[in-house]
């Protein structure tokens, strides 16, 4: 499997992807900052339109 950036190429050999794909999930620890990371899919949308309004040339 190969992965490419921008500035780099990285490939991958099948023992290390399975290393990356079986490594335990990051724990994301609550704070006071919105994240978006909890909402389901429609909440998203809005949001992102939310935002995307307030951001329009006036």
């Amino acid at each position: 499997m190969a992965t490419e950036t921008i500035f780099q190429r990285f490939t991958l050999d099948e023992e290390a992807s399975r290393k990356i794909i079986s490594s335990p999930r990051t724990q994301i620890r609550h704070t006071n900052t919105f994240n978006d990371i909890k909402l389901n899919k429609s909440e998203r949308i809005a949001n992102a339109a939310k935002i995307l309004n307030s951001r329009k040339c006036k």
